[in-house]
């Protein structure tokens, strides 16, 4: 392996112990402290910034908010001044709507709290419609926005404006796509030549248009080059900004001047794909006598410390602790597929100081709305009747049950929207009205590494004491580990099936207790079934009714939270293991020792006593649920089969 020097160098250094000296009175960066390693002084070039606005024309209505959103943030950074560059209204009309969306623009803008300065695009001042007057709407901009071309200067620095839309000289009309109207009048190149002149002494020079000429694909009649030679000439033209396209390009330096187009601030944007230059941005300008450097900062992602309050901290944990959404009662459930049942979503807004926007959506597509969007006010509950279908891919398990996402917000102070975090939510089913045994019974299937069926932890409640665990199995491969009924890791009870061999472990005080057949007693493609017994004073297993391994063994069960597992051991995060194929029928655990010295013939899916903490009949599978038997008699409880275990029609039988 190759070191590099400079680590190496590093390295020594660190191991040789810490660098010699302290900070000391002479030093810029003070402590008491000695021997600590030196800081540097912080450079004290001086600097200042501005930033620039992107086309807002053909965005959305809402675009205007994107403005007026970059226009908040802009505030937080406090440039010296904004510049734009042109596209402000969406235009191509006549004057009286002209000037509404001018009077739009102008007031959104006039939240700065900085100065801000207009360059004109081809939607400020192209007319449509009839009596286009002379110039179409050059006089409204300059009456209301300011000059089509002017210069300023700033901490000795010069900004230059252009007016890319001056239109064809011969016949005055204006269409920026025709290679006519592309190039800069004599007028306005006079004028420029003028303002270089004035400014060849000042620091830097930046230049402002709507139109980037300088893409020459794009205006293929453009006089661009005799632009940026007059630019070149003068020596300190630092950079060249533009718009339009709405999209962002960087047009590389050449003759030491930079040449940036920027995307959109509100305007139309063909996609949302940021990394490819499609997004709702500003740019922040640094300027440094070394230098300048240029950052775009996408709309949205400034954030105004002052607003994340105790108060606010406490209303967003609220809304993260609360469920937002919650279904009413679960969604029946037939033998036969659904085609189309109703069912209440509960909505309730837990603030007492402020409205929720709701939105709801359905991945699947087997849920319709009655409306996808709620805005709840403060301590405000409403109820929904949506209409579910079920196929049957959902209840054979080929497809996952239906959910519903639910996506939440709040404006804040700022007036921008807060999202908080949105959540899935599965239909709960119903099955209490399905019979948990069929006619012809069933069992499960195990084929595929990972099948299993999980029964969560707070569904066996077993107490201390005498328990039995019981099921029936038919295995193809006997050979290696195979966990059939466990509830283990380094706790607990699971029945294995290790090499063909039955055993019942039990963890009591602190210990395995194993009771074990001495030999392989289970045959291949054969139903067996097994049995473990812990009565208090023994643990016992048993195959085809009759013991085959039991040890003296007392004490104290060790308790776990994880799920009893039918056909894989749970790890220590719950997820099964070593999973077996096979198929399995009539699990069984109960509350006490069903069975002692005696040989008995064991039955498929004896009926439920008072003794029994669970049963699985394995009779059916609907939904990737199978039913749950208890003693309660309360119906319809169900469990999650893992994976792509099935039920099959049949029971299991003994050959």
């Amino acid at each position: 392996m190759r070191i590099n020097s400079r680590v190496l160098l590093v390295l020594l250094l660190l191991l040789c112990g810490p660098i010699p000296g302290f900070v000391g009175d002479g030093d810029p960066v003070k402590t008491d402290r000695q021997g600590a390693r030196p800081l540097a002084t912080p450079d004290e070039e001086p600097m200042w910034q501005f930033a620039i606005m992107g086309d807002r024309t053909g965005g959305p209505a809402e675009g205007i908010r994107v403005l007026a959103r970059a226009v908040t943030e802009v505030n937080l950074v406090e440039p010296d001044l904004v510049m734009t560059v042109g596209d402000l209204i969406n235009g191509y009309n006549e004057r009286p709507m002209w000037l509404i969306q001018a009077a739009e623009f102008l007031e959104t803008m006039g939240r700065l709290s900085r100065p801000w300065y207009p360059v004109a695009g081809n939607h400020d001042v192209y007319w449509r419609g009839p009596g286009r007057p002379e110039g179409e709407h050059e006089s409204d901009y300059e009456q209301h926005f300011g000059p089509l071309w002017y210069w300023f200067e700033h901490k000795g620095c010069a900004f230059i404006t252009l007016y890319s839309d001056e239109g064809d000289p011969v016949t005055g009309r204006k269409n920026f796509s025709d290679p006519a109207c592309q190039s800069f009048s004599e007028r306005q190149l006079k004028w420029l030549d003028s303002v270089l002149e004035k400014t060849s002494k000042l620091e830097k020079v930046f230049v402002f248009l709507h139109h980037p000429r300088w893409i020459s694909n794009y205006y293929k009649g453009a006089n661009w080059e005799e632009v940026h030679d007059k630019l070149a000439v003068s020596g300190n033209v630092s950079a060249v900004f533009a718009g339009h396209i709405h999209r962002l390009h960087y047009g590389g330096k050449r003759d030491g001047i930079e040449y940036f187009t920027l995307a959109t601030t509100g305007g139309h944007s063909a996609h949302d794909y940021p990394g490819a230059g499609w997004v709702h941005h500003w740019n922040l300008v640094t300027v440094r006598p070394s230098g300048v450097d240029v950052a775009v900062i996408p709309v949205g992602s400034l954030l105004d410390p002052r607003h994340y309050t105790p108060e606010r901290r406490a209303m967003t944990d609220r809304l993260l602790g609360r469920d937002i959404a919650t279904f009413v009662g679960g969604l029946p459930v037939a033998e036969n597929p659904l085609q189309v049942k109703t069912m209440k979503l509960k909505l309730q807004n837990p603030i007492k100081t402020t409205a929720l926007r709701i939105l709801l959506s359905n991945p699947g597509g087997e849920i319709e709305f009655p409306t996808q969007e709620v805005l709840l006010g403060p301590s405000k509950s409403r109820n929904l009747e949506l209409k579910i279908r079920l196929d049957s891919s959902i209840l054979e398990g080929r497809r996952s049950l239906p959910m519903i996402e639910v996506a939440t917000s709040f404006t804040g102070e700022d007036g921008k929207a807060v999202e908080v975090p949105s959540k899935r939510i599965v239909v709960p089913l119903d099955f209490s009205g399905l019979a948990s045994r069929t006619r012809n019974g069933g069992f499960l299937s195990l084929t595929h590494p990972g099948d299993c069926v999980i029964v969560p932890s707070r569904q066996v409640p077993l107490p201390q004491g005498a328990f039995t665990v019981e099921g029936w199995v038919k295995l193809a491969d006997l050979k290696g580990r195979k966990p059939f009924l466990c509830k283990t890791n380094s706790a607990e009870y699971g029945l294995y099936l290790n090499d063909g061999r039955p055993s019942f472990w039990v963890h009591l005080n602190g210990e395995y207790r194993i009771a074990e057949a001495k030999s392989v007693l289970l045959q291949p493609d054969h139903w067996h079934h097994v049995a473990g017994v812990y009565d208090g004073e023994e643990v016992r297993v048993y195959l085809d009714g009759k013991v085959v391994g039991r040890v003296v063994a007392s004490g104290k069960r060790t308790i776990n939270s994880l799920p009893f597992t039918v056909g894989a051991d749970p790890d220590g995060a719950g997820n099964p293991t070593d999973s077996i194929q096979a198929d399995i029928d009539g699990v069984r655990i109960s509350r006490v020792a069903r069975y002692g010295n005696d040989s008995f013939t064991p039955v498929v899916d004896p009926p439920v006593d008072s003794a029994t903490l669970i049963q699985l009949p394995l009779d059916w599978q609907l939904a990737g649920f199978v039913s749950v038997e208890t003693d309660k008699k309360d119906g319809g409880s169900t469990v999650r089969i893992r994976g792509s275990a099935t039920c099959v029609n049949g029971s299991a039988i003994v050959q």
